[in-house]
Formats: C-alpha cells, sequence, structure tokens
C-alpha cells in the first residue's frame, strides 16, 4: 500500500522552480505531487551552545564584527583554480576569516565527481592567525550570530 502522496521541498518555486517541474513531470504518472513550502529558515536562536566546537573556540578570541564568514553551501560547485584563487586571496587581504569548504564545494555534483582540492602547501598554517577553514560541518547559526561575525559570503551568481 502506497500511501506517499508528493513531496514536500525546503524551497521555493522562485528559487528553483525548473527543477521543481522536473520532479513534478518525474511523478506525474504516480499522481504524485511536489509543494515547496520554503525557504524554511529558523527566526532565531533560542540558545547560543556554548560546547567546545574549533569554530566558535576560534571565533571567541576575534574582536567584534572583524571575521569574514564564508560558506557557499551545497548549491554551488567551484574548479580547483577557483578555490586555490580565493584561498590567495583571503591570505593576501589579511582579514579575519572562518572557511567553510566541504566536499559539497568541490567537483561537479550533477557528474557524482568529488575530489579532495588541495590547499596551496603551507595555507593552513601561514593564515593560522587571521583565518580558520573547516572542512567539515561547521555550526552556522552559531557563526552567525556571534559577535565576532561582520560579513558573510554566502553565494555567487554569474
Amino acid at each position: 500500500m502506497d500511501i506517499r502522496s508528493g513531496d514536500i521541498h525546503n524551497t521555493s518555486k522562485v528559487i528553483e522552480g525548473k527543477f521543481l517541474d522536473l520532479l513534478e513531470q518525474a511523478e506525474t504518472n504516480l499522481n504524485k505531487k511536489q509543494w515547496a513550502i520554503g525557504p524554511v529558515l529558523p527566526t532565531k536562536l533560542d540558545h547560543i551552545s556554548n560546547r567546545n566546537d574549533i569554530c566558535l573556540e576560534w571565533l571567541n578570541k576575534q574582536p567584534p564584527r572583524s571575521v569574514l564568514f564564508i560558506s557557499f553551501g551545497t548549491t554551488i560547485s567551484f574548479s580547483d583554480r577557483e578555490i586555490k584563487e580565493l584561498a590567495m586571496g583571503l591570505e593576501q587581504s589579511k582579514q579575519r576569516f572562518i572557511w567553510v569548504l566541504r566536499d559539497a564545494d568541490r567537483g561537479d555534483i550533477f557528474e557524482g565527481e568529488a575530489r579532495k582540492v588541495e590547499l596551496p602547501e603551507g595555507y593552513k598554517e601561514r593564515v593560522k592567525e587571521v583565518g580558520l577553514v573547516v572542512r567539515e560541518w561547521a555550526p552556522q547559526p552559531e557563526i552567525l550570530a556571534h559577535s565576532s561575525t561582520g560579513v558573510t559570503v554566502d553565494g555567487i551568481l554569474a
């Protein structure tokens, strides 16, 4: 017995209309609907965690509104060259930063290609006084709400 009537997506037709249309076409024969109800984002943080997270520990040592937070999420992917250029630009700027560089930022997600981008040799050591590169999950709501975070870069549109 199939009780699934369709799918609910955390997006909107304005943001991802073409993809929602494709999903709906794929499910038409099954009489399944696609609902876009988002984006649904938390409206506030009920409690900012003080747990021992490396990102928050690092932020606690920075002056107020001095840190650039860079996180492109899972919808944008960069070439090796683009990531290295961003790395070098951050280093040369001497601007304090947290850069969340996860697998979703590397490779071609549509081809199922995943690769580990290498930062320039010695990069993490050279920027350790002003920057933190995070390769895994980071507590984004807490980072955004932290008093040291001043600017956020979270998307680039070509």
